[in-house]
């Protein structure tokens, strides 16, 4: 089967509108994320929060060296950031 250029804008389109809900799903879940951090940290140590919240980002970043699909993710970030720049710019051209 033969795909034409309008076909083929028509699906890059798609995928980054579908790349897009995905992206705003994950802000939404980063933002959850930190809020509960910041409670965390607030129980940790209530008078040194600061200090508690980098002990939290370094025990994330050591978890994050184990973690044998870290470097997927940063592809698939790779790509986020490429289709973000497509929709900025207007996206694919449509015929």
């Amino acid at each position: 089967m033969a795909v034409n250029e309008k076909q083929l804008g028509d699906a890059l389109q798609e995928i980054a509108e579908q790349f897009h809900a995905i992206d705003k799903s994950l802000a939404k879940i980063a933002v959850g994320l930190f809020a509960l951090k910041a409670i965390v940290a607030l129980q940790v140590n209530p008078s040194a929060p600061s200090q508690a919240l980098k002990m939290i980002q370094d025990f994330e970043n050591e978890i994050a060296k184990l973690d044998p699909s870290r470097s997927e993710r940063e592809r698939v970030a790779e790509v986020l950031e490429i289709l973000k720049l497509i929709d900025k710019h207007g996206g694919p051209k449509q015929a």
